[in-house]
Parts: structure tokens; sequence; C-alpha cells
């Protein structure tokens, strides 16, 4: 695998070799993923591409794609517990119907999907160096994942939907995974990636865990990468606790501030698992007023949302 480029050398540069597939433990939570999204505010729609492997090197992936732009119904479409190589790599993934293929290490990558009635194709390259969590003094909690990075970038392609074909050349955003998780850790989260052109990019991911509230993430603006030291959160919700737009002052290790503002237009409930369900939410955004394009997962233990749906005790 190439080496990054010098842009891409920082404080937060991970080994190439983490641009790859990981050797997993043989644990019933050993997991690792990848997930590449896409927000199209002006079409009223957005999607995401998610795909996943195993410790028993049984894969999964998933295309959705939602918003009042693609339907009333949101397309989701899943595989899961196929069996792959151990030595099959992200450079040339195949699970289901999608196909990844990691290009310059933690810079570019492809993938794509072809179903019945809906396809993608799907190029990203990176704007900024990746953030790697395992770089905060505390390291990446450890029943999240052993380590993850994230990552926004330039992506273009073509999403088409029965006879429509969308192309687009916008900002989007990656993330890679890889180690445990345990979904029954986490008690909230607020994950929240925005991009506003390619030289202005936030990223926060907000957990309140084991009686802690854990923060990781990075402004990428004026030149300069820096890590969050701190974020303000307020939004606005549904009585079912869908989000409906963000408020956020994220404050980072070089002492700015920056203000993200977003407004959801495109909402989907993703049952990740019988203990959590995150909702997904991609927004209109601004980022100290210029315009742009993101999205807040909001992660909810089910009983929690079971108990808000029959109270209504917003």
């Amino acid at each position: 695998m190439s080496e990054p480029s010098e842009q891409f050398k920082t404080k937060f540069s991970l080994a190439p070799v983490h641009d790859g597939r990981h050797r997993l433990r043989n644990d019933p939570l050993a997991r690792e993923s990848l997930v590449f999204m896409l927000q199209l505010p002006e079409e009223r729609i957005a999607a995401f591409v998610y795909t996943w492997v195993n410790g028993e090197s049984k894969a999964g992936a998933a295309l959705c794609v939602f918003g009042p732009g693609a339907g009333s119904v949101p397309i989701f479409e899943a595989v899961d517990g196929i069996p792959v190589p151990h030595e099959q790599g992200f450079d040339d993934w195949r699970v289901g119907k999608v196909r990844v293929a990691h290009g310059a290490a933690l810079q570019t990558a492809d993938l794509s999907y072809s179903g019945d009635g809906v396809s993608l194709q799907y190029h990203f390259e990176a704007t900024h160096s990746a953030y790697n969590y395992g770089s905060h003094a505390d390291g990446c909690p450890q029943w999240l994942a052993d380590d993850r990075f994230e990552q926004a970038g330039q992506v273009s392609g073509v999403l088409r939907l029965g006879d429509r074909e969308i192309p687009f050349d916008t900002m989007g955003h990656r993330d890679h995974s890889w180690g445990t998780r345990d979904w029954g850790v986490a008690q909230h989260w607020k994950w929240l990636e925005a991009q506003a052109g390619p030289d202005t990019s936030v990223h926060f991911f907000d957990i309140q865990a084991l009686g802690r509230n854990i923060l990781r993430g990075y402004v990428q603006r004026d030149g300069k990468i820096a890590e969050v030291s701190a974020v303000d959160v307020a939004f606005q919700h549904d009585a079912l606790l869908k989000h409906t737009g963000i408020d956020a002052t994220v404050t980072d290790a070089l002492g700015r501030t920056t203000h993200v503002r977003g407004t959801t237009f495109a909402l989907f409930e993703f049952k990740a698992s019988p203990l959590a369900t995150l909702n997904e939410g991609s927004m209109s955004v601004e980022i100290d007023g210029v315009k742009g394009v993101g999205h807040v997962e909001m992660c909810w233990p089910k009983s929690y949302l079971d108990y808000m749906a029959k109270t209504g005790a917003t």
C-alpha cells in the first residue's frame, strides 16, 4: 500500500496499513466496518453505504437511500453473515452488491452498489489527513473500537433511482473502525460530520457512557487541523427524539471556536442492534455562516425510545 503524500502527514497520520483490513480477535463483538456518506440537500436525498466483517470473516453490507426526494419509504437493502476469504482486503472488497476499492493509502476510495432499481457509483478523494481516535490522549474507547478514523473528502459519481439519474460532485465523509463494538455500553451519543467546501470540515463524537462524557473529533479550517477540545450542543427534535436541527459551538486545541448549524432534510431510523437505535439525520448546514452539507447520528437505547413513544414525556 502506498505511503500518504506529504500534505496528509500530520500528528493524526496513521500507518498506511490501517487503511486496509485488520486481523480481528475471535470474539462475538469483534468487527470492522467502513461507512461512506452522501448528502444531496438540493435533491432532498441522502444515502450511505455501510459494510462490515466479524472475527469469523463473515461479512455484511447495506445501502440506504432516504429523504423526500427518494420517495415516502426509505430504500434499505442489506445482507449479513456472508463468508469472505480472510485474505480479501479493502483494495478489492466484495460483499453482496457492494464493492469497495481503496486506492492511495488514506486518500482515495471507490465504491459501487448495483441493486434492483437502485445503484451508486461513488469516488472519494480526501481533503485532509485522517483523524484517528487513538491519537487522543485517552485513546479510543475500547468498547467502541481498537481504533477508528474519520475523514472528509470530495465525492463524485452517480446515484440511480429507477430511470432517474442523479450525478453529484460535492463534499462527503467516510469512517473506518476496527476492534470491538458493544452496543450496550453507550447511553447516548451525537456523531456529527459537516463540510463547507474542501477547506473546512468539522467532526465530533460526543458520547455518554460508563458515567463519563467522552469526546473525540477535529476541526479542519484555515489550512490547519486540530483536535476538538469541547462542544456545546443544542438540538431540536420531535416527540420521538428524531432530531430536526442542531446548533453546535466547537472549540479545538488551537483555541478556535467554530459554529455549526444544521437543519435535517432527510432522516432514517437505523435499528443497528436490539439494544440501540441510530437516528440518522442528513442536514443542510452552515459552518460559520458558510453553506455546506453534513449529517448527525444520535444513538438512543431502544428501551428509552420505547418509553418515550409510550409516555410522550418530552
